[in-house]
C-alpha cells in the first residue's frame, strides 16, 4: 500500500464519498425517494437518525454528490456547536449555490435571491418565521429537483434559535411543491424532543431512518473499500492484510459501528507495521482493541441510557450518554 488507508475517518474530508460508502437497506429506500424528487413526482422531508459515527452526515454527502452529478441545485448546511445565527448561515449556503450553478449574474440574479440576500442580513435571532420559511421555500420550488440538506440539526439545542428555526422549516416544508428533498439528520434523542416541543414540525417528516449497525459482511466491504484506494498490488484477498477472523474481531470492538471500525483498523495496522508482521488476525485485534463492545480508545463510556426518558414540553432535548463523558 502507497500509506494507512485509515487516517480519513469522517465522510466530510471526503472527496469521493459515494466510493467508500457502503449501502444498506436504508440507501435502497432513500435511492427510492431521490429518484422521484429527481423526477420531480414528489416532494419529501427525511431524518436520519443515529449514534456518533453510524454515517448519518455520510448519507447526506452522498445526496449531495448525487445531485451535483445530476446538476440539481443543493444547498447544504453544517450546525455546529459554534453556529452563530443558524438562518443566516442557512441563507448564505443558498447564495453559494446559486452562484456554483451560474444563477447569480452580474447585474442581477433569480426573484428569490433577494429574500435570500435579506435573510443574509439578519442581526439577531428574531425574524419573521412564516416570511423566511417562505423565502427559502421559494428557492427550492424554483430551482427544483433541489435538495436541501442539515447536518447536525440536534446542535441547535443550546442556541436562543432552536424554536424560531424549527418554525421556519415549518413554514418551508408546508410551502414545497413536487421536486424538493428536505433531508437532515439528528440523534433519535433530539427526534424526541422535537416530537414533544415542536409536533407539527415533527408530523411532517415523511420518513424518519434509524441507522443500524454493520454485520461483518458490511465492516468487510467497508474495509476493503478502504484499502482498495492505497493498493498496489492486484489480485489480494479484498480485505488483506485483515483476515476474516480480524475483520469480526473488529466489527465486535466497535460495537458495529463503522467510525469506529476504522479507528481500530488503524490502531491494527500501525501495530502490525511495527512488529513487522504481514498478516492481522484476530489475535491481534484484540491486543490493540478496547475489551468493551463499543468502546473508543481513550473514550469513557458510561451505561446505555434507560430505555425511555421522561420528557416535558419546554424542556431541552437530553444529550445521548455516549456524547457526555467526551467523544472522538
Amino acid at each position: 500500500m502507497t500509506g494507512n488507508p485509515f487516517r480519513d475517518l469522517a465522510s466530510e474530508t471526503l472527496e469521493n464519498v459515494t466510493l467508500f460508502h457502503v449501502n444498506q437497506e436504508t440507501d435502497q429506500n432513500l435511492r427510492t425517494i431521490k429518484d422521484e424528487i429527481l423526477d420531480k413526482e414528489n416532494r419529501a422531508v427525511v431524518a436520519i437518525i443515529g449514534e456518533l459515527g453510524a454515517g448519518k452526515t455520510e448519507r447526506l454527502r452522498v445526496a449531495a454528490a448525487e445531485a451535483k452529478e445530476e446538476k440539481s441545485f443543493c444547498a447544504y448546511f453544517d450546525i455546529t456547536e459554534k453556529t452563530a445565527g443558524a438562518l443566516r448561515g442557512l441563507a448564505q449556503e443558498f447564495r453559494k449555490s446559486a452562484q456554483e450553478h451560474g444563477l447569480i449574474k452580474t447585474f442581477g440574479g433569480p426573484p428569490w435571491m433577494k429574500a435570500i440576500q435579506g435573510l443574509e442580513k439578519l442581526k439577531d435571532e428574531k425574524y419573521d418565521t412564516a416570511e423566511a420559511g417562505h423565502a427559502l421555500a421559494r428557492a427550492l420550488n424554483e430551482t427544483a429537483p433541489s435538495f436541501l440538506l442539515l447536518n447536525d440539526v440536534h446542535n441547535l439545542i443550546d442556541t436562543n434559535e432552536v424554536d424560531s428555526f424549527i418554525k421556519v422549516l415549518q413554514e418551508l416544508v408546508d410551502a414545497l411543491k413536487p421536486g424538493v428533498l428536505l433531508m437532515f439528520t439528528c440523534y433519535t434523542s433530539y427526534l424526541a424532543w422535537l416530537t414533544v416541543n415542536h409536533p407539527a414540525f415533527a408530523q411532517r417528516i415523511n420518513r424518519k431512518f434509524v441507522l443500524r449497525r454493520f454485520d461483518d459482511d458490511e465492516a468487510a466491504l467497508l474495509i476493503a473499500k478502504k484499502l482498495l484506494a492505497k493498493r498496489v498490488v492486484e489480485d489480494l484477498d479484498p480485505t488483506y492484510p485483515f483476515d476474516a477472523d480480524a475483520v469480526s474481531a473488529l466489527n465486535r470492538a466497535a460495537g458495529g459501528n463503522p467510525r469506529r471500525i476504522l479507528e481500530l483498523a488503524d490502531l491494527a495496522l500501525e501495530y502490525a507495521l511495527a512488529h513487522r508482521a504481514y498478516r492481522v488476525d484476530g489475535d491481534m485485534v484484540h491486543t490493540v482493541a478496547p475489551t468493551q463492545p463499543g468502546a473508543v480508545p481513550g473514550v469513557t463510556v458510561s451505561s446505555p441510557p434507560p430505555a425511555a426518558t421522561p420528557i416535558t414540553p419546554g424542556s431541552p432535548p437530553p444529550k445521548p450518554r455516549y456524547m457526555e463523558s467526551g467523544s472522538a
